[in-house]
């Protein structure tokens, strides 16, 4: 794995989205002190003209006039708060003006074209005259500017500690998710070369890459399994073909050597033997034809009692003296879409699976509906499975008798039949079971 590929995208994108994050940040401050300053500085300059204006109209005497005492205090509010004013009567004669009072700087100011506000003075519906204001902003301006400079600076150097956290943190970041896909990696390696043994060693709390993990984890455990499902079919088929030959054999070579005689009996025992032979033939014919995924079933609505009700008659008529029997409970009518023959396969097996392992006791059948679909539990109270059989029960030749005994069971494909004869129907099939007890297989149809 290209380590460096991912810390060095994980360290591209974190100072890419930083970079942006705080440009754009300096971009918004800037222009809304620049709006919000020019704004203020107009709003001030409107306040203060309107309490001049509120103090010339209440000092206005009846002589035409301004007292001087409140022209002075006029002025010593213009150098107060830095900004110029002239005041005219209603003729438009300079009736006071702050130059006169030695601010030649706001004279010069306003020589040089900066922009004045003039705000008529008018009292009782009469204009007493006007009031002219220039504010001198440089010094706020002054102080906006530097202030803006020093937000840039400070921006420029928090982008550099911005951006040394963004590298450490996307190393730290990229070490934490290179490290679990390496091992990942490592196993799946070691997988691909034959080693199925190893197993990706997973944290408590478990994340996606984990589970990625589990995933591979589980994935080594089915084809550990299925390897030892593949060596174990190569003996079983061995086994199975091995006995019937040996057999033909030996009893073909005493005829040709004249050790024994072609009597019937004889005869017989090849015969037999031959069949078994067919009849694992067929059973493989079978399951082919079951688990091909182009497999074509007869779509009819059948009634799921009578194919039931058929497959008990057909073990039925097979069972020894034994002391068990086959109950049905059919509490209700159910109906399903499928294949009859293969339907009728499925149950006939499983019911002699349940017999065949159910030397004394009872075989219960029933049925049921819900509304994913039909449900059908066969119940014996046999020997049972082992939890260590329970996986494998459904794969090919496997048989929980080491001894393949063929009184007990055939050649174990039966299962691995019912399995895919079921999902080619899109169900499901779940055995529970209890060793000494007995078996419960869940069939579920959907409608």
């Amino acid at each position: 794995m290209n380590k460096g590929g991912l810390r060095r995208r994980l360290l591209l994108s974190h100072m890419s989205v930083a970079l942006c994050s705080l440009l754009f940040i300096m971009l918004l401050v800037n222009l809304v002190m620049t709006i919000s300053f020019g704004k203020y500085v107009e709003n001030q300059q409107k306040a203060e003209a309107g309490f001049l204006l509120e103090d010339l109209k209440e000092s206005y005497n009846t002589t035409g006039s301004w007292p001087m005492e409140t022209l002075m205090s006029i002025s010593h509010q213009a150098m107060q708060r830095n900004y110029s004013v002239s005041i005219y009567d209603a003729e438009g004669n300079v009736v006071w003006d702050t130059g006169r009072m030695g601010m030649e700087m706001e004279r010069a100011m306003r020589i040089t074209g900066k922009k004045m506000t003039r705000y008529p003075i008018i009292k009782d519906g009469l204009t007493l005259g006007t009031l002219e204001m220039q504010g001198n902003s440089d010094a706020m301006t002054l102080q906006n500017r530097n202030f803006l400079q020093m937000f840039n600076r400070l921006s420029w150097g928090a982008l550099i500690l911005v951006l040394a956290g963004a590298y450490l943190y996307s190393r730290f970041i990229a070490v934490g998710l290179s490290r679990p896909l390496v091992q990942i990696k490592k196993i799946a390696v070691r997988m691909r070369e034959g080693d199925l043994g190893e197993r990706v060693i997973l944290p408590i709390k478990q994340t996606e890459i984990e589970e990625v993990g589990l995933a591979l984890n589980y994935l080594a455990d089915t084809l550990e399994q299925q390897e030892k499902l593949r060596k174990n079919l190569t003996a079983d088929v061995a086994h199975e073909l091995r006995t019937p030959l040996a057999t033909i054999q030996s009893h073909i070579e005493a005829f040709q050597d004249g050790v024994w005689e072609a009597t019937p009996d004889k005869l017989q025992v090849c015969h037999n033997q031959v069949m078994r032979l067919v009849q694992l033939v067929n059973d493989l014919e079978k399951l082919s034809s079951a688990e091909n995924p182009m497999i074509q079933l007869k779509q009819e609505e059948l009634c799921l009692n009578e194919v039931i009700q058929d497959a008990i008659h057909t073990v039925v008529g097979s069972l020894d003296n034994r002391n068990n029997s086959i109950v049905f409970h059919k509490p209700m009518t159910l109906y399903l879409t499928g294949d009859y023959e293969r339907l009728l396969q499925v149950f006939v097996n499983l019911l002699n699976n349940a017999y065949k392992f159910t030397q004394e006791g009872r075989i219960e059948v029933q049925i049921s509906e819900d509304l994913s679909g039909v449900n059908v539990t066969i119940t014996d109270t046999g020997t049972g499975i082992s939890p260590e059989e329970i996986p494998f029960i459904f794969e090919r030749f496997y048989r929980g008798d080491k001894s393949r005994n063929r009184k007990t069971g055939g050649a174990g494909i039966g299962l691995a039949i019912v399995k895919a004869i079921v999902e080619a129907h899109g169900g499901e099939i779940k055995v529970r079971s209890v060793l000494n007890e007995g078996s419960e297989f869940n069939i579920h149809f959907p409608k």
